[in-house]
């Protein structure tokens, strides 16, 4: 038979991991100030509105071709933002800028990759809303699974 004094800790110990489950919230986002390669601000913080953070490297081909892709496949509620890895030349994003609406910028100190763990994989895609990260894909992009965690967020 146990005495109370186990049973007491075992209860609280059973308490502090139900309550850390439950504080399992999505991660913060990084608050960052962002400029475009056309000269647009933009803030990463509580503000920003459902919004699809898409890292891409120019000498990637895969990831070029999901960037063509976003427009078209993404639900439209959600924004999006190319960011350019710190190893691309500014006048290739310039190149690839011309050819998409989408606003890219470029990482060139690798600040903004640091601040969402380090990514060194493209393409990568972190959808954020309201200062929370929802969804993190790293090599392929899944539409399908974006877009249904896009409908459970309106």
């Amino acid at each position: 038979m146990m005495n109370l004094t186990v049973i007491g800790f075992y209860l609280c110990f059973l308490g502090l991991c139900f309550s850390l489950a439950g504080c399992g919230d999505q991660p913060q986002v990084p608050r960052l100030s962002l400029t475009s390669v056309d000269g647009t601000v933009i803030e990463i913080d509580d503000s920003l509105p459902m919004t699809a953070l898409f890292f891409f490297s120019a000498s990637n081909p895969v990831a070029l071709g999901v960037l063509d892709r976003l427009p078209e496949e993404l639900d439209e509620t959600a924004d999006t933002v190319a960011i350019a890895m710190h190893v691309d030349r500014p006048p290739n994003i310039t190149i690839v800028q011309q050819r998409t609406l989408i606003p890219i910028v470029i990482d060139e100190a690798n600040r903004v990759s640091e601040a969402f763990g380090n990514i060194n994989l493209t393409p990568s895609l972190i959808l954020v809303d309201k200062g929370k990260i929802h969804l993190q894909q790293h090599g392929r992009i899944n539409f399908d699974a974006i877009n249904e965690v896009i409908q459970k967020l309106q």
